[in-house]
């Protein structure tokens, strides 16, 4: 039985507008209704969540920035983090300047965002305080950093990952969220949106069986693979189809709302809605 629905935003419920398309909203409210919990888990901060309160009224928790942050979105409180030291920040900015000139970068903290001249906006809705200049001189050693950002547009999306994970070693994690935008993104070793929910559904006794899970980028392959009915979005990243082995049509398609509805139907002893996808599994 599903107690859980986890789902990635951008690409998976949400579009390149930041809408949630109709038929997803009813599904999400369909599976509340019938007492499955919905978790966003995103890379996203915690303070770029507009979405789900102006379009959801959603009010319960929120995993973001690729797991490092549990955000209570009712009590506007950040419940866990797992942070890098801005040392080994500071450290790792450094050789990547060397390796990669035309690289620019943003730091995020639990107080701000630190972003340097020329950073440009992604195409993530940024809102919250944002600084502007020099990271290396706003940056103290000591503070926490929940992600450092890194970007290069005269680079393609994965060649500049492959850069940055090979400069970075095991110091830290890295991955990337945006299919389209040459962006690295740098966290706590280890760090992953499955590890983190794993973690989260362990705390309230909810185990993998019971979870379904939805994303379509590399950010989201372990926590689609630690969840017993994890799907891969239609049209999404390759290598995640891949790993995970079972997908489900795209955004443009509702993909995520056919399948909710088809588990809803599967669970209430109903037959599926019409057009309900059966998922695809790799061969």
């Amino acid at each position: 039985m599903i107690k859980l629905i986890a789902t990635d935003m951008d690409g998976t419920v949400l579009g390149p507008d930041f809408r949630f398309r109709p038929r997803t909203l009813e599904a999400i409210a369909a599976a509340q209704e019938a007492g499955i919990e919905i978790v966003f888990v995103t890379g996203r901060p915690h303070r770029w969540l507009d979405p789900l309160w102006d379009q959801l009224k959603y009010d319960s928790v929120a995993i973001c920035s690729n797991g490092a942050v549990v955000y209570d979105l009712a009590r506007d409180e950040v419940l866990e983090s797992e942070l890098v030291d801005g040392e080994v920040v500071l450290d790792l900015m450094g050789r990547l300047r060397r390796r990669l000139p035309r690289a620019k970068f943003c730091a995020e903290t639990l107080e701000a965002v630190l972003e340097e001249e020329n950073w440009g906006r992604t195409n993530l809705v940024e809102t919250g305080d944002v600084e502007v200049g020099p990271i290396e001189s706003r940056l103290d050693p000591s503070t926490g950093v929940i992600k450092l950002l890194v970007k290069d547009e005269s680079m393609q999306p994965r060649e500049l990952y492959e850069e940055v994970l090979d400069e970075a070693g095991d110091a830290v994690s890295v991955t990337h969220a945006l299919a389209n935008l040459p962006l690295a993104e740098i966290g706590q070793p280890g760090l992953s949106k499955g590890r983190t929910l794993a973690r989260w559904c362990a705390e309230r006794g909810i185990t993998a069986d019971q979870v379904a899970a939805f994303g379509d980028m590399p950010n989201d392959t372990e926590m689609l693979r630690w969840a017993t009915h994890g799907y891969a979005m239609g049209g999404g990243w390759p290598e995640v189809i891949e790993a995970v082995g079972r997908t489900c049509p795209p955004f443009e398609e509702d993909g995520v709302a056919q399948t909710i509805e088809r588990l809803i139907a599967e669970q209430s002893g109903q037959a599926a809605p019409t057009g309900s996808p059966t998922a695809t599994e790799r061969a």
